[in-house]
């Protein structure tokens, strides 16, 4: 991935879709554009205060040339539920942003839609068709790594946009890697059963890790997608406690980063 700014590596983008002039998009990191915070969290639950996330979410919109009140986001809930959005919706009550309920997928073709999703630790997932010009953002944590929640969002823009899975080019963004998540037995042997994540399995005696960027990146190969359109990160977010948030890195006491991604105007 590539750094905005070279000497404060707060905002990173994709190689793979740097370049295509139809997306904006952008991973922020726990480092603050403006340098006028020490955390720049993203972390928002019903009940807590909007102002700061909201006006975190306006920095990153402004860097991104795109407009700050059309930033969209959901109530992730780790399943495999999709958003298609057609249009702007009313903002919750006291939320930071527009919420499309509960989901943890968005997806839309409507340029000067921003959609967001926040992580600190699970996989945010970056799905772009240029010739159909679709987005969609994705949040895969364990549960929905298992639940195919990648492949099943390449499904719906397939059948809701017309898009060809061929065309679709993803970016899989910062998480927390195979060196730092460990899990129980039952978890590795989900995941052993899974059609796609048994190679995501490593064993060191007792130890059992899962490579969860590993296992999205063969479920996008495995609905169709060509190798050379997906670009991993490479980031894990519990051993880089200086530029991301990690739940498990910090004991849970932690922030939210966020994968932001939208069409502009042609």
């Amino acid at each position: 991935m590539l750094s905005e700014f070279l000497d404060n590596p707060s905002l990173l983008h994709f190689d793979l879709l740097r370049s295509c002039a139809g997306l904006a998009h952008a991973v922020s990191t726990r480092i603050d554009p403006s340098e006028t915070e020490t955390m720049f969290d993203l972390a928002w639950v019903p009940g807590d205060a909007p102002e700061p996330v909201r006006l975190r979410l306006r920095i990153v919109a402004a860097a991104l040339k795109v407009d700050p009140d059309s930033v969209c986001c959901a109530h992730q809930v780790h399943g495999t539920s999709a958003y298609c959005i057609d249009e702007l919706s009313t903002t919750e009550p006291g939320a930071p942003c527009c919420v499309c309920g509960e989901c943890d997928a968005l997806i839309t073709d409507r340029p000067g839609i921003t959609l967001v999703i926040r992580v600190a630790d699970c996989v945010p997932i970056l799905l772009y068709d240029p010739v159909r010009n679709v987005v969609a953002v994705v949040h895969a944590g364990w549960k929905g790594t298992l639940a195919d929640i990648a492949g099943k969002s390449v499904a719906c823009m397939r059948m809701r946009y017309g898009c060809r899975v061929r065309d679709i080019l993803a970016g899989i963004g910062p998480s927390i890697g195979p060196c730092c998540f460990e899990v129980g037995s039952d978890v590795a042997e989900q995941f052993r059963d899974a059609p796609f994540g048994g190679d995501c399995v490593q064993t060191d005696g007792t130890t059992a890790r899962i490579d969860l960027p590993e296992a999205n990146r063969t479920a996008l190969l495995r609905s169709g997608m060509l190798p050379g359109n997906v670009e991993m990160a490479g980031y894990c977010t519990a051993c880089r406690l200086d530029i991301f948030f990690s739940h498990r890195g910090e004991k849970g006491d932690t922030g939210r980063f966020g994968l932001f991604a939208g069409l502009r105007a042609r």
